[in-house]
């Protein structure tokens, strides 16, 4: 998965920037971000002045985010990753914006753990810190539609080396758990001729609006407005995002 990440996703997912330097300025500084990836946002907002401290679990992703730190100018602010779990927060210190951005809480599978993330959060948030999550709004019409179905996410040419990609995914849905697995599949081509092909298995759990309100309030915590999408707007049953703020109870 680390191996494509940037490729899929830095010029596909730049909507959400904007959006988590409102939230950082809104809750202040430091900021902490889980499930920070390849330090794509970590270092957007080291660029705008924050000082940052994301955590990632997985050593490929860090590594790959320590060399996007290390080509940021010396203006911008403090900003370091570290390995960690969400699910079992370590690091110490408190701050003003905690942030887990892209839906990384879905790789939480288990509800000891969902709050053990939320507890450990708030344990780390200043008393007028602001909390912002994002997730997935599940539209179970949807999830039905496309259960079991082989799909394209993109076709596309690689900058670099010239290459067509093509990433395919298939999900798998457990209603009953609300966990997804998800298959995807990158095949890359020279003209017409297939030279690489990777596989990487993953699966996150969904949630549904009041079910995680009710999580917030078990982990210490109590959302103040929901968002539906990266603009601000409203959330509603057809909305893309389900954006938590939340405050300490």
């Amino acid at each position: 998965m680390a191996k494509w990440y940037d490729f899929d996703y830095d010029r596909r997912m730049r909507k959400d920037l904007r959006f988590w330097k409102k939230c950082a300025s809104e809750g202040g500084n430091p900021v902490l971000e889980l499930g920070a990836g390849t330090a794509r946002i970590t270092a957007y907002l080291a660029r705008a002045g924050f000082d940052v401290t994301g955590v990632e679990i997985s050593r490929a992703m860090r590594e790959l985010g320590a060399a996007r730190l290390a080509r940021l100018p010396r203006t911008a602010g403090n900003a370091r990753l570290v390995a960690g779990d969400m699910a079992d927060l370590r690091i110490r210190g408190r701050f003003g914006t905690v942030i887990v951005p892209f839906r990384a809480f879905h790789h939480l599978y288990e509800v000891r753990h969902q709050l053990a993330a939320l507890r450990g959060i708030r344990r780390r948030l200043r008393p007028d810190g602001l909390v912002v999550i994002d997730l997935f709004n599940p539209r179970p019409s949807e999830l039905e539609e496309g259960d079991g179905k082989l799909q394209v996410s993109y076709e596309r040419k690689h900058p670099r080396r010239g290459t067509r990609v093509v990433q395919r995914f298939r999900t798998t849905c457990d209603f009953p758990r609300q966990i997804a697995y998800i298959d995807y599949v990158w095949d890359e081509y020279r003209g017409r001729r297939k030279i690489g092909t990777d596989l990487a298995p993953m699966r996150w759990r969904w949630f549904h609006r009041y079910e995680f309100e009710h999580l917030l309030a078990r982990g210490g915590l109590r959302s103040i407005r929901l968002h539906g999408d990266f603009d601000g707007g409203e959330y509603a049953a057809d909305s893309e995002e389900m954006i938590f703020f939340a405050v300490r109870d």
